[in-house]
């Protein structure tokens, strides 16, 4: 070989180096960039939450929202991702890789986007038990559930050695973007935990009479919802975990794209629906209801993340507008079997990711819908049935190991807040500042803070801050 072919031989061996090198850091930067703005989903949360409660739990809400990130950072890495992604070909869970050891340097940027995951399906039960869970109650649970709960299951679908993903070979179980591991689990594990804490005082009174308990600030609320719309767009377009690819750039904007149309037909569902809702119970003088309208919303984002890679457009707003319709259907059975959900998790979560999970099947582009009357039609049941199988057993994880959970802290008497506390408001004695102090306003800045003076202001002030309610 010539010293000019050796050259161009080194050069191009050279180049092939540099261009795999690009790919792996084009991959790495879409999935870092996508994952901090997935990360970035717990502001949607705190905001959402916070608006939905009343005045004097705010602050608690907030510290709450704060810690159980941080919390599941300190628990994924310690056990999480073991777990989950363990490199081990065993199909119920991970071995390897406990608190990083032993892990490559290329999974680096995968624990990352698994942790923002993982922090995802950790804060959904947060809004469940608000206003009456206690604060060091609700961090046991979610050391527990980023180190045991959700990694486990996640392993099953999401590994390449999980039992649900191989399903028969021939077909498995199938979601792309979380709605059966990440919020269909959250949503289960908030319904048990709404059940055992037991309702806020005064939400039910009686047999029929169920008391709406006032939300005290509507823009944090529509915040919190917009922030959890944008971030439904990495949430789902970064579920490819690559763009380099051939046909990543084409999934990723699939996705992105199905997901804000599922998202819009979900939300004008709800606007529309809770409209005319309104209308009949107030005989001709309904009002458009902003909390629902945000929830359906919510609840078709979260029922596209199985299936947004793979459905036609025309399939998104038609699991859109069902998931919008869905999300009534749950609101209405869980006060119906007398369960406080305070933000309506439950219905959003559960309802959204279990509808989710059986659109998949049926409206992708090689779906039951597809194939019904032809000979494919065996292989397309059969995936229906795995993703049945597979809603039913992470329901049954998550329930069963939710409940031993919560139920050990209820017969502790360590789960829920006192009576004098949960009227006060939990900013009392929780947490040790108050979202909204009476002695900062200008009224009566001028006033020095002493026991007796603090008292008479804090009853003044209940009429500009809805503490009372």
């Amino acid at each position: 070989m010539s010293t000019n072919e050796s050259a161009l031989a080194m050069s191009l061996e050279a180049l092939e180096h540099r261009l795999a090198t690009l790919e792996t850091n084009g991959n790495v930067f879409f999935l870092m960039i996508n994952a901090v703005i997935i990360y970035f989903m717990q502001a949607g949360f705190a905001l959402l939450e916070c608006g939905s409660v009343r005045s004097k739990n705010a602050t608690s809400v907030l510290l709450k929202n704060y810690v159980d990130t941080v919390f599941c950072g300190v628990a994924y890495w310690l056990f999480g991702y073991a777990l989950a992604f363990g490199g081990d070909p065993n199909p119920f869970c991970g071995t390897r890789f406990w608190a990083g050891e032993s892990m490559d340097s290329a999974s680096y940027m995968k624990w990352f986007f698994q942790f923002a995951f993982a922090s995802k399906a950790v804060t959904i039960v947060s809004g469940a038990v608000t206003e009456r869970c206690r604060i060091d109650a609700y961090m046991a649970y979610s050391l527990i559930m980023s180190a045991l709960i959700y990694p486990i299951q996640s392993h099953w679908a999401w590994d390449p050695s999980g039992w649900l993903l191989r399903g028969s070979g021939e077909v498995g179980f199938q979601d792309f973007a979380g709605s059966g591991v990440i919020h269909l689990c959250g949503g289960a594990i908030a319904f048990v935990a709404a059940a055992i804490v037991g309702p806020r005082l005064g939400r039910f009174k009686g047999k029929d009479n169920v008391e709406p308990l006032t939300h005290h600030n509507a823009p944090l609320y529509a915040l919190g919802g917009f922030i959890l719309f944008v971030g439904f767009f990495c949430f789902n377009g970064a579920s490819q975990q690559a763009i380099t690819g051939t046909m990543d750039g084409f999934v990723a904007s699939n996705a992105v794209r199905n997901t804000a149309i599922a998202g819009s037909f979900a939300t004008v569902t709800g606007l529309f629906y809770s409209k005319i809702v309104s209308h009949v119970r107030t005989g001709g003088r309904g009002r458009w209801s902003l909390f629902a309208t945000v929830n359906a919303g919510l609840c078709g984002l979260v029922a596209i993340c199985a299936s947004c890679d793979k459905v036609h457009d025309w399939g998104a707003a038609a699991i859109g507008v069902i998931a919008g319709l869905t999300y009534f259907f749950w609101s209405w059975l869980i006060v119906k079997i007398r369960v406080d959900d305070a933000i309506d998790a439950v219905a959003v979560h559960f309802g959204g990711g279990f509808w989710g999970l059986i659109a998949q099947p049926i409206f992708k582009q090689d779906g039951l819908l597809f194939k019904v009357a032809t000979p494919e039609a065996k292989t397309a049941w059969m995936a229906l049935g795995w993703n049945l199988a597979g809603a039913a057993a992470i329901i049954a994880w998550a329930m069963v190991t939710s409940f031993v959970v919560f139920g050990f802290m209820a017969l502790c008497r360590c789960l829920r807040v006192s009576e004098e506390v949960e009227r006060e408001g939990m900013d009392s004695e929780a947490a040790e500042e108050e979202c909204y102090p009476p002695t900062a306003y200008s009224a009566f800045s001028s006033i020095r803070a002493v026991p007796s003076q603090v008292s008479v202001i804090t009853q003044q002030s209940k009429i500009a801050d809805f503490s009372h309610v």
